[in-house]
């Protein structure tokens, strides 16, 4: 699920607010007191909410691009670690042929 984003027209018209308080004339204190809080608070939480889904898409980019270059460096070093492991059973079964020859 995609984390909430305020769309630009959404956020213009909660940073007016925090910049013009006066729009809440008449109002009771506390009430224009919490409604600029939780304003402040929906803002700070859309800006972090588009920096996360900005960050995600980037690492999912970032994973496309190295599947379509083809040159994963994790795959490479799987393989040569594959390779070595091989390499060294082959080593073994070897030495234990060997040995097994012998009177």
């Amino acid at each position: 699920m995609q984390p909430p984003v305020l769309s630009n027209e959404d956020r213009q018209r909660l940073e007016a607010m925090l910049r013009n308080p006066q729009v809440f004339a008449g109002a009771p204190q506390a009430i224009v007191d919490e409604t600029l809080k939780r304003a402040t608070q929906v803002l700070e939480q859309s800006k972090v909410n588009e920096q996360a889904l900005t960050a995600a898409a980037e690492q999912r980019e970032a994973a496309i691009r190295q599947v379509l270059d083809g040159a994963s460096p994790d795959r490479d070093a799987q393989r040569k670690e594959v390779q070595a492991l091989i390499q060294g059973l082959i080593t073994q079964i070897e030495a234990a042929l060997a040995a097994a020859a012998k009177p």
